[in-house]
C-alpha cells in the first residue's frame, strides 16, 4: 500500500495549514460552474461565485471550502462556503510553472491558475500570495514538479 502524503502534498487547490472555524467562513450564491475544494474563488461580475480567475484581482473572494457542482443548473441555484481572503491563514500550494527557488521567500506573487500559483509572476493588481516557505523535497517534486509554497494572502500596496 502507497504511503499517503501529507495534506501540504495534495495536488488540488489552495490547502490551509489549520482548521477554519466554520464561523468564518462566507457564503456566496454560486455561478453555473462546479468548483472544488481548495479553488480560488472570485465574484464573476455577476455576484456569483466561480473559480474562473487568472489572477488575484479585486473580484478574488477567498477559497472554496467544499466542492460544489451547479454546472447543470442556474447562476444562484446553490450556495458555496468560502474561506475568506485573510492574512492571517496560511495555505499549501503548488506553483504551475517552476520550480520553486529559495529566493521565492518573501515574494508576493499571482495565482497561476484557479488551484495553484506562478511564482514567476509578481506583476499584481489588488492581491497576491506572500510566499513564507517552500518545500522541493524529493516527496514535493514527486507530487508535482515545481514544488510547493507555504503562504498567505495579503493586499497589495496601492
Amino acid at each position: 500500500m502507497p504511503k499517503k502524503l501529507p495534506s501540504k502534498y495534495i495536488t488540488q487547490g489552495f490547502v490551509p495549514t489549520n482548521c477554519i472555524a466554520n464561523q468564518g467562513l462566507i457564503y456566496l450564491e454560486q455561478a453555473d460552474v462546479a468548483i472544488t475544494k481548495g479553488d480560488a474563488v472570485f465574484d464573476d461580475g455577476n455576484g456569483y461565485a466561480t473559480n474562473v480567475g487568472t489572477a488575484f484581482a479585486a473580484t478574488f473572494r477567498g477559497i472554496a471550502a467544499v466542492s460544489k457542482d451547479n454546472s447543470g443548473g442556474n447562476d444562484g441555484d446553490t450556495d458555496i462556503a468560502i474561506i475568506p481572503a485573510k492574512t492571517d491563514i496560511q495555505y499549501w500550494v503548488k506553483d504551475s510553472v517552476q520550480l520553486l527557488a529559495q529566493t521565492a521567500i518573501g515574494t508576493l506573487v499571482d495565482l497561476g491558475d484557479n488551484d495553484s500559483i506562478d511564482s514567476s509572476d509578481v506583476s499584481l493588481v489588488e492581491w497576491g500570495f506572500l510566499i513564507d516557505d517552500i518545500d522541493v523535497s524529493t516527496g514535493a517534486v514527486a507530487a508535482n514538479t515545481q514544488g510547493f509554497a507555504l503562504g498567505r494572502f495579503q493586499k497589495t500596496p496601492q
